[in-house]
C-alpha cells in the first residue's frame, strides 16, 4: 500500500490542456423524445427505431465517441420495443375483428 490516496485521474502537468470532452451526437436527443413519445403518438417509435440504428451504425464505422450513445440506445430500444408491440396489437385487432365479422354473419343467418 503506498501512502498516497487514490485518484481517479492523473492530473495533467503544468500548462498541459485536459483532454477535449466527447461532443453529443447531433441525432441523440431526437431519438430518445421519439422513442418517449412513442409512447403517446406509436407513430414515433419506428422513427426512433430506424434514426437510433441509423446514428449507432454511424458511430460505430466513424470510430468517434460521443457523450450521449446512451441516449441513442435508449431511445431506440424503446422505439423497438413500442413498434414490436403495436404490431402484435394490431395483428390480435384485425383477429378480433375477424372472429366478430364471422360470428355477426352466423349469427345473422
Amino acid at each position: 500500500m503506498s501512502d498516497q490516496p487514490f485518484q481517479p485521474y492523473q492530473p495533467q502537468p503544468y500548462g498541459q490542456p485536459y483532454p477535449a470532452l466527447p461532443q453529443p451526437h447531433p441525432q441523440g436527443t431526437t431519438v430518445l423524445v421519439l422513442g418517449i413519445l412513442g409512447f403517446v403518438v406509436t407513430l414515433c417509435a419506428p422513427f426512433a427505431w430506424y434514426i437510433g440504428s441509423k446514428a449507432l451504425t454511424e458511430i460505430q464505422t466513424s470510430g468517434v465517441r460521443y457523450s450521449n450513445e446512451d441516449q441513442i440506445r435508449v431511445g431506440r430500444l424503446l422505439g423497438m420495443i413500442i413498434t414490436i408491440l403495436a404490431v402484435i396489437g394490431l395483428v390480435f385487432g384485425v383477429i378480433f375483428l375477424i372472429i366478430a365479422v364471422i360470428a355477426a354473419i352466423t349469427a345473422s343467418r
